[in-house]
């Protein structure tokens, strides 16, 4: 059994008897989203301090305690990107990291959009977040070739090509 050493609301340091601290993130689970329009993919870009890069992640964020997921994915295309949906596919869920956090995240699809307006009026206090459209062949390669992005971009693809949303070349 192990004996909690620091806890948080979202993080708990424990022992495990073993000489080794487990660090284990409680975060809410999360949902993302697979946005496609006209052959391009919405990503977000922002700066993520533990890697101290800008990422490309799929839109999405946190789901709020009694929030519905789809409500949670809306409210986030909103906030990041001034998109709109009106369709919402659900395609499946993972653990993005299970070795380290207990956070499952909801994949979803849409290629019914509609931009809303001024993404920055709607973004939170603590968000630096731009959206870009990126051409998915852009995306596909960068994924081959190596290139670093957030891994949920290449499961929501994969979820996107199994459910018959988009075909991988």
């Amino acid at each position: 059994m192990n004996r909690v050493v620091y806890r948080t609301e979202y993080y708990a340091v424990e022992e495990n008897g073993q000489k080794e601290i487990v660090v284990i993130d409680r975060i809410p689970d999360s949902a993302a989203v697979v946005a496609v329009h006209q052959g391009c993919l919405l990503l977000v870009c922002q700066h993520r301090e533990a890697v101290n890069e800008i990422t490309w992640e799929l839109p999405g964020g946190t789901v709020k305690p009694g929030e519905e997921r789809t409500l949670a994915v809306r409210r986030e295309l909103e906030e990041e990107a001034g998109v709109q949906c009106k369709d919402l596919s659900y395609m499946g869920s993972a653990y993005p990291m299970a070795s380290l956090a207990n956070r499952n995240v909801y994949f979803y699809f849409t290629d019914d959009l509609k931009v809303s307006g001024s993404r920055e009026s709607n973004q939170e206090d603590d968000e630096d977040v731009r959206a870009v459209w990126v051409p998915l062949r852009d995306v596909y390669r960068r994924i081959k070739e190596g290139g670093r992005m957030d891994a949920m971009v290449g499961h929501g693809l994969l979820l996107s090509k199994l459910h018959g949303f988009l075909a991988i070349d």
